[in-house]
């Protein structure tokens, strides 16, 4: 019992540390391409060296950090090409959802509008990270009145790609009021039908979500150099 007892407790110290780096890493306090060493953790944080290294195992399995070979665990970079390839998916994942709407079931509208009203919901907290889920859990349930659970992780799973990023947008825009009022939007236009007005949303959201997220990683770029 008494084993059990301490590894739930060993265990509960790694996810917090695990929260604290994911924290700093969502608020920019460490910029993607950071390196991330086990030993300056250790000491700034008060803990062991191994407890860094399994919390860093965790950050892997969430795609927020990456092993390099001879380099240690950074925080992850996208590359441009990576960028292009998650809007080009993500975009024709969306245009499905659309040619989906005349036949979407009840259930799968009620879980897009659950889904909007979260999203409204978290609008004035002070979490990026918290807005950043909402959205991405918003256009998972937008990919879901497929009626495809594959196509709608494979959605979640591209944004989840981009959630450092989108969450530093969330972070540093001043607009966030529209974009919810233009998901509100998109929401109304699935459940009357509009497959066309539902069409020309994908094609004109994708490329302005493509264009912030290109901005973002310019600007991270240019406070790398600034701080070199």
């Amino acid at each position: 019992m008494t084993t059990n007892l301490t590894s739930k407790t060993e265990a509960s110290g790694v996810e917090k540390i695990a929260a604290t780096l994911r924290s700093a890493i969502f608020n920019g306090t460490f910029l993607p391409g950071d390196q991330l060493k086990e030993v300056a953790l250790s000491h700034s944080l008060g803990v062991s060296r191994g407890s860094v290294r399994e919390a860093l195992r965790i950050l892997a399995t969430e795609e927020l950090v990456m092993h390099l070979p001879n380099k240690g665990v950074s925080v992850r970079k996208l590359s441009l090409a990576e960028i292009d390839d998650i809007f080009l998916t993500r975009h024709i994942l969306e245009t499905k959802a659309c040619e989906c709407i005349p036949t979407v079931p009840e259930e799968l509208l009620n879980n897009l509008e659950e889904k909007t009203v979260a999203y409204e919901a978290v609008v004035n907290l002070d979490d990026p990270v918290t807005i950043a889920n909402a959205h991405i859990n918003y256009h998972k349930a937008l990919v879901g009145i497929t009626g495809s659970l594959k196509l709608a992780e494979l959605e979640e799973s591209l944004m989840q790609t981009l959630q450092v990023i989108i969450a530093c947008i969330e972070n540093d825009r001043d607009d966030t009021q529209n974009e919810i009022a233009n998901h509100r939007h998109m929401t109304e236009m699935v459940r009357s039908g509009c497959v066309e007005g539902a069409k020309k949303w994908v094609d004109d959201y994708i490329p302005i979500g493509k264009d912030f997220v290109i901005k973002q990683i310019l600007s991270q770029k240019n406070s790398l150099r600034l701080r070199r």
